[in-house]
């Protein structure tokens, strides 16, 4: 029996479209990380018996899918991976909401989809603004 790639992926995508959205938002999808780093990228101290190294996001999984609908790739960038310990650095490489949408604007990101809810939009218009003024208040 041959085996089929069934892992398609998202063709370079940064959103999910509505459908596929709607879908991760009932269930979380598998994450496939390659990033690999020797030491905690927070506090720079290597990984011990009681506080391994882990895969940490910026932008986290229920941020960036269940939130803001981008593809488990995009997540999956090494740009948005930090090693971090298992016990506090893991959470405090983490960004709020806010903060994840003001990093998506560094990025060079300019549209979110049309499906995500209005306040979704009104806080990226917000951004828009900031950036184009130079200002950069935590909305």
């Amino acid at each position: 029996m041959t085996r089929i790639g069934r892992n398609l992926g998202f063709d370079g995508r940064s959103f999910l479209t509505q459908a596929e959205w709607e879908t991760y938002r009932r269930r979380k999808p598998v994450r496939y990380i390659r990033k690999n780093q020797g030491m905690c990228e927070l506090c720079g101290l290597p990984e011990t018996p009681d506080n391994p190294l882990q895969h940490a996001h910026i932008i986290s999984f229920d941020t960036g899918v269940i939130e803001l609908a981008h593809t488990a790739e995009y997540l999956e960038q090494d740009a948005n991976i930090r090693t971090a310990h298992r016990n506090g650095c893991n959470q405090d490489a983490e960004l709020d909401l806010c903060d994840s949408m003001i990093r998506l604007h560094t990025t060079g990101l300019r549209e979110l989809p049309e499906f995500l809810p209005s306040h979704f939009h009104e806080l990226w218009s917000r951004l828009d603004s900031e950036v184009v003024t130079g200002t950069q208040n935590h909305p």
